[in-house]
Parts: C-alpha cells; sequence; structure tokens
C-alpha cells in the first residue's frame, strides 16, 4: 500500500491533479467532501444550532454559504469548525484505508492545519502563481478578498512547501497540468507496487550469484542475505539445516520473471521462493525501488 496526501494552495490544482490519478487506479478520498457529510450528524448539528443558530439548517440540511459566512469570520469560529467536523472525516477515512490496499490517495487542504499523518507516506504540495489561482477561483465565486480571507487561518505557503516530501507548481495550461499529473501518476502507480521476495539456499555462494542476477538484471532494486537455521518437511521426512536467506525488493510487474531467474540459478529441486506486498513503506524508499527495476 502506498497512501500520498495531496495539499497545497486554494485554487493550484489539487482536484486536477487527483482527477487524473483516479482515472489511472488510485482509490482517492476528498477530505472537504467528507468533513462536509460531517455537518449532517445530529450530534454535530446540535453544537452548531447552539453556537449560530437555527438558521444554519434549511429543511433539515446544512446551509453551507451561511456555515462559510460564519467559520471565515474569524475569531474562535474557524477553530470550532475544524474540532467539529475534522476528526469524524479523518476517522471515517481511517476506516476506509484499513479495508484497501494499492494506491491511495487523500486531498487534505488543512493537512498540516490538522497535523494529521498516520497513514500518509508521500505528501506532495501543489502550487501556483496567485493570478492564476484568482482566474481558477473565479469560477467557484471567489474573488481575490475571499480567497485572502480563507487563507488567512492556513500555515504559508513556503512553511507548507518545505514539509513536504514533493512540490509540484501549476503554471501551465490544463492540458499540460493533466500530462504532468498523468506521468507522476504511472510512476506512483509503481511505487503502490513494491514487494518483497524471498528464497532460501543452500550456500552463501549460492545466495550471492542469485542476488547478483536479480539486481544487475534489473529484477530487483538490492539484496541482502542472511544466514538461517531451517526446519522443514522434504520427501516424508523432517530435516532441519543452515541455509542462507535471500531477500530482495522489487515491483509487482517484476515478479514473475524475478521467480523464474531465481529458479534458474538455484541448486534445490523445488527452491521454494515467495512474494508479498510491502505494506508500508517512506517514499524515498519506494522511490528507490522503481528507479531501480526495469
Amino acid at each position: 500500500m502506498f497512501t500520498v496526501a495531496v495539499t497545497g494552495e486554494v485554487g493550484a490544482g489539487k482536484s486536477a491533479l487527483t482527477h487524473v490519478w483516479r482515472e489511472l487506479g488510485a482509490n482517492v478520498f476528498d477530505l472537504d467532501s467528507i468533513a462536509k457529510k460531517q455537518w449532517s450528524r445530529p450530534e454535530i448539528m446540535e453544537k452548531v444550532v447552539e453556537r449560530w443558530g437555527q438558521d444554519m439548517y434549511k429543511n433539515g440540511a446544512p446551509d453551507f454559504k451561511k456555515i462559510g459566512e460564519m467559520v471565515f469570520r474569524g475569531g474562535d469560529e474557524y477553530e470550532f469548525a475544524m474540532r467539529a467536523t475534522h476528526p469524524g472525516a479523518i476517522a471515517d477515512i481511517t476506516k476506509e484505508v484499513h479495508n484497501l490496499g494499492g494506491w491511495i490517495v487523500m486531498e487534505i487542504p488543512l493537512l498540516f492545519e490538522v497535523g494529521w499523518y498516520d497513514l500518509i507516506d508521500c505528501i506532495i504540495c501543489v502550487t501556483s502563481t496567485d493570478d492564476l489561482r484568482i482566474k481558477r477561483n473565479s469560477a467557484r465565486g471567489w474573488n481575490e478578498d475571499e480567497i485572502t480571507k480563507r487563507e488567512r487561518f492556513l500555515i504559508g505557503s513556503r512553511k507548507k512547501q518545505a514539509m513536504s516530501d514533493m512540490v509540484l507548481c501549476n503554471i501551465g495550461n490544463m492540458e499540460a497540468w493533466e500530462a504532468r499529473a498523468r506521468e507522476l501518476g504511472e510512476f506512483m502507480r509503481k511505487m503502490s507496487s513494491v514487494h518483497e521476495l524471498g528464497t532460501f539456499c543452500r550456500t552463501r555462494e549460492e545466495a550471492e550469484n542469485i542476488a547478483h542476477a536479480l539486481v544487475s538484471g534489473r529484477l530487483a532494486a538490492g539484496a541482502n542475505i542472511v544466514q538461517a537455521s531451517s526446519v522443514y518437511w522434504w520427501k516424508d521426512k523432517m530435516s532441519r539445516g543452515t541455509e542462507w536467506h535471500l531477500r530482495c525488493l522489487t515491483i509487482e510487474r517484476n515478479l514473475r520473471r524475478a521467480m523464474e531467474c531465481v529458479r534458474q540459478n538455484h541448486s534445490y529441486e523445488l527452491p521454494v521462493v515467495t512474494g508479498r506486498e510491502v505494506l508500508r513503506s517512506d517514499y524515498q524508499t519506494l522511490r528507490w525501488v522503481v528507479e531501480n527495476c526495469s
């Protein structure tokens, strides 16, 4: 599993980026949309009505225009809204993510403000120029004053960029942005498919020869070898002895060829070869594996 958080400036192109990645097969979550649903929860409605009045709901449904006006008016209202909606939204996403695998993308505009990093392997910060952001946000009915009003509650863009693993600057047209998103998305899809391949060898020399064949052939990014004491059944007899455990990191697309390479260079009648998905790792490690596998 590889979990990416997309954050950044208002109107920089976060949603366009995650839309392309959804088309490439990513499981995409939008924290803002999930947070919006929290306003309809009975316990949240009760707190909102108590603080802001019944006008915040129309026929039992949240009036987001009025809620937005209250949230961004200043004072403690913004903090109240964050405390009311984000814990529940994060809990909802966490439940779903734990039932998924592969490539997961979460669009979290307030990632650094909320301080939620538990499930995240890579943080991408999306930026753009002020004039382009103003132009893009005009479709929402937001002018420069509205953007400024909303961003005064946020951590500054430079600080966000410094805290991220990757910064993407969207200063071209939509076609160029989508092409860049697709190229990066293909790479990230491979990062979500990193596997650990393992086998046991008769001698250290044999393990080293297999490791060399895998790594030099770009079927694995790297390998290590450790001595192991083994107990196993073979031809109706329980045996024990010393073996050498070879472990390497590769991508899913290489698994079949890597297993064939192991068998071709192995002295056992039945080499035991296994592969398992790497459930969690950091961005730099996964990138290294992908870059060094053909």
